[in-house]
């Protein structure tokens, strides 16, 4: 009996040191929670207050394209700095924004490209007044650093690119999950070139408007309108633009129609279109050199042209032509290099043009043209 009694006392004791060493346990690991919690918290705060430190510190942006082109029917060669483009962006409080852009070398000058600031003051509606790229187009609202090729569409550089100081306001409509399915932009302008802000007052403003519809993922669909003095004012123009693209599985195809009427008969209606494919395909590891490998082809076309800078004919009255009636194939690759800081692509271009009455400039015929891009 006394063995017995031993035997269940000396039990009770293991099972009370057991229960003591687990209480233990238990209380040293709810110790080892709560500090790791106090750990995040205190590293949610630091980060918060960093944020909060540095949320309103500028951000340096810019673009640097460099290429070297050569022309088989001059047997000539020449390099050029197309762009060395920076900017300065950011938020001056929760509600506002600012951006400057200067290129430092656009075709060998200094331009100041942008240069606003902005208010939002409900959900997504945006107030912009300042200097500015008018809301038109798809490919002439894109900005060097967002471009397939090395040298633009007609409908990006000669026909549809415009800048002007003016107000503009926009707003982005989403649906339930919260997926753009509307953006929306207009604005006036001061309806003339840039260089004469302070005697550009107007009794006729200048004016663009362009909807984005996001049907579904991947796609959208893009009307505009554009309304600008030319000229000195002498005379003025009206581009209606029509576009659309698809972006998926590598794929983005793209075209784009654009018809500009002049008032009063100073120039004949100008035509232009754009038609593009790209398809960009991964290749190697991901320590390898090259990341991505992209083929490119485009179409485009113009009827002959008068950007208004040259002013009208003094015989005839009529504004004088700029660019003459051209057709264009574009075909070329693209090699993304693996860098995450400084994106940069490698481009090779050939150009073959069709002119049907003459006209062609130095620099507008067939060409090989290289790129080298770097942006951060």
């Amino acid at each position: 009996m006394l063995t017995v009694l031993s035997l269940l006392l000396s039990a009770t004791g293991c099972l009370n040191a057991v229960a003591q060493t687990t209480e233990e346990r238990l209380a040293a690991l709810e110790k080892k929670v709560a500090e790791a919690e106090q750990r995040l918290a205190d590293a949610e705060r630091k980060s918060a207050e960093t944020q909060s430190k540095t949320k309103y510190l500028p951000q340096l942006h810019g673009i640097l394209r460099g290429k070297y082109e050569y022309e088989p029917d001059l047997d000539a060669s020449r390099f050029e700095v197309r762009n060395a483009r920076l900017s300065v962006n950011g938020s001056l409080s929760g509600r506002s924004e600012y951006k400057l852009e200067v290129d430092l070398c656009d075709e060998s000058q200094i331009k100041m490209k942008d240069a606003w600031v902005r208010l939002n003051p409900w959900n997504s509606l945006r107030l912009t007044v300042g200097q500015q790229r008018m809301p038109f187009s798809i490919d002439a609202h894109r900005n060097p650093s967002a471009q397939y090729f090395a040298n633009r569409s007609f409908i990006a550089k000669q026909v549809g690119d415009m800048r002007d100081v003016g107000f503009q306001m926009g707003y982005d409509f989403l649906n339930a999950a919260g997926r753009k399915m509307l953006a929306a932009d207009a604005g006036i302008f001061n309806g003339s070139n840039l260089d004469n802000q302070q005697t550009a007052w107007f009794s006729s403003p200048g004016y663009s408007a362009r909807l984005q519809f996001f049907p579904v993922k991947g796609l959208a669909i893009v009307p505009s309108i554009q309304h600008q003095q030319i000229a000195d004012r002498k005379a003025s123009y009206t581009s209606l633009d029509i576009g659309s693209y698809y972006e998926g599985n590598g794929w983005h195809i793209e075209g784009e129609y654009l018809r500009k009427h002049y008032a009063d008969d100073a120039f004949d209606d100008c035509s232009c279109m754009s038609g593009m494919i790209i398809y960009r395909h991964p290749v190697g590891k991901d320590n390898s050199f090259i990341q991505t490998v992209s083929a490119l082809g485009r179409y485009d076309y113009m009827q002959d042209h008068s950007s208004g800078k040259s002013g009208l004919d003094t015989e005839s009255g009529r504004l004088v032509l700029t660019d003459a009636e051209r057709h264009r194939m574009t075909l070329g690759t693209t090699f993304s290099i693996r860098n995450p800081y400084f994106p940069t692509d490698l481009r090779i271009n050939y150009e073959k043009y069709w002119y049907p009455h003459g006209g062609a400039k130095e620099s507008e015929q067939d060409k090989v043209v290289c790129e080298i891009m770097i942006r951060f």
